[in-house]
Parts: structure tokens; C-alpha cells; sequence
């Protein structure tokens, strides 16, 4: 077994960098934010009407996006105040992880709305 696939009690404890770093990936928003900003810059209310978020919840994603140094927030000295978040470097390294996660998700959709109706009919039945 190789160093990287070694796993220790620990590594995956609570408040370990590994587990946030999975915790972080793991929240629906980071991955739909991810994938809106991977185009471009954005700014929060395009961000918010395009996934569909409160604005508490999209500032306080976008908040822990920033401190994890994934995004960027940039400030225009303009009437009014133009702001945009972008990805960092950092926060690039977790495209290709969303393409993949999206492509799973579109390709199990289907079965999975099945899988729900065929379980859905078999409930009502008990």
C-alpha cells in the first residue's frame, strides 16, 4: 500500500485538515459554485439567481470559499460597488472533481428518479 493510501485512525477525524478539505468538497453549494465560476468572474446576485440560494446562505458559502483560499472576492470602486468572486488556483484544482461529480450525477439522474418511484410504490404498499 502506497503512503497516500494508508489510512490512520486519525486522518479522517473530526476537525483534521482531511476531513474539512472533505467536507468542504462534499457541500452541494461548493460544488455548484465551483462550477459557475470555473467560466468566469461572477458577481453575487448573477451567483444567487443562477443556483437558486438565498443570499445568507450564498454570502456565507462564499465566505468559507474565501478563507479556504478557493475564491476570490474583488472590490470595484464603483457607484455601485461592483464585486466578483473567481476561483483561485487553489480553487481551480477542484474542477475537474466537480466535471466528475457532474457527470455522475447526470448520468445516474435517471435512475436513480426510478430507483426513488420503484421504492416510492413499494412503500405505499406496507
Amino acid at each position: 500500500m502506497t503512503q497516500e493510501r494508508q489510512r490512520g485512525p486519525d486522518v479522517y477525524g473530526q476537525g483534521t485538515p482531511t476531513r474539512e478539505a472533505l467536507e468542504r468538497l462534499a457541500n452541494r453549494w461548493t460544488v455548484l459554485i465551483t462550477y459557475a465560476l470555473e467560466e468566469r468572474p461572477t458577481r453575487f446576485n448573477e451567483l444567487r439567481k443562477r443556483l437558486e440560494i438565498s443570499a445568507q446562505v450564498l454570502s456565507r458559502v462564499l465566505r468559507e470559499l474565501e478563507r479556504d483560499g478557493l475564491i476570490a472576492r474583488q472590490a470595484y470602486a464603483e457607484v455601485p460597488v461592483r464585486v466578483e468572486y473567481t476561483l483561485t488556483e487553489l480553487g481551480g484544482t477542484m474542477c475537474a472533481i466537480v466535471h466528475d461529480i457532474r457527470m455522475w450525477a447526470e448520468q445516474t439522474a435517471p435512475a436513480i428518479t426510478q430507483a426513488r418511484a420503484v421504492y416510492d410504490e413499494s412503500s405505499a404498499r406496507v
